[in-house]
């Protein structure tokens, strides 16, 4: 019994794993039937949002990042991996209920991983010249994890924001003249 319970467990996460891999992938391309819990189109309004704030304000950062180069470039590039982890969260939260705690864990790992990395690079180089910019974005990175919160998420970010206040006002102080 054990191992049929053991199987099942695998054949669970391994179902997990395949429907977050297909939720990136493109609906039925423009066969008319588009409907995503009853709303026309592929993508539900939340989604959109999402990618708003992706093609806009993080596209924004990852391009001052680039200029700025070094290591504010390479930790822009994990703060994106993070988002695009986040996005895929969303567009499969999107298409299917609430899972159990067990599987919603599983399918929260990813991005938990990507914020992970984002403090981790930060904390690894301490010695940066850049360390203020690492700092301000390490921490305000963890409202990512805004979709656990609830009933209302709000706060939880807001919080984040002023986390970072200290580090993004210590980066326009020394660089006000520059």
């Amino acid at each position: 019994m054990a191992e049929v319970q053991g199987l099942m467990d695998r054949l669970e996460k391994a179902v997990i794993r395949l429907e977050t891999a297909l939720s990136t992938s493109c609906f039925s391309k423009s066969t008319g039937n588009d409907i995503l819990n009853g709303i026309n189109g592929a993508v539900a309004p939340h989604v959109e949002a999402f990618d708003a704030l992706m093609t806009g304000p993080l596209q924004e950062y990852l391009k001052n990042s680039k200029i700025l180069g070094g290591d504010v470039e390479t930790h822009a590039a994990l703060v994106e991996n993070a988002f695009k982890a986040e996005r895929v969260f969303l567009a499969y939260a999107s298409q299917h209920q609430q899972p159990p705690e067990a599987e919603l864990a599983l399918l929260l790992k990813p991005i938990s991983e990507k914020i992970l990395e984002v403090l981790t690079f930060r904390e690894k180089n301490r010695g940066s010249q850049m360390f203020n910019h690492l700092s301000a974005i390490s921490e305000s990175i963890p409202a990512l994890g805004w979709i656990t919160v609830t009933p209302a998420p709000g706060p939880f970010v807001k919080e984040m924001a002023d986390a970072a206040a200290f580090y993004t006002n210590r980066v326009l102080k020394d660089y006000k003249n520059r």
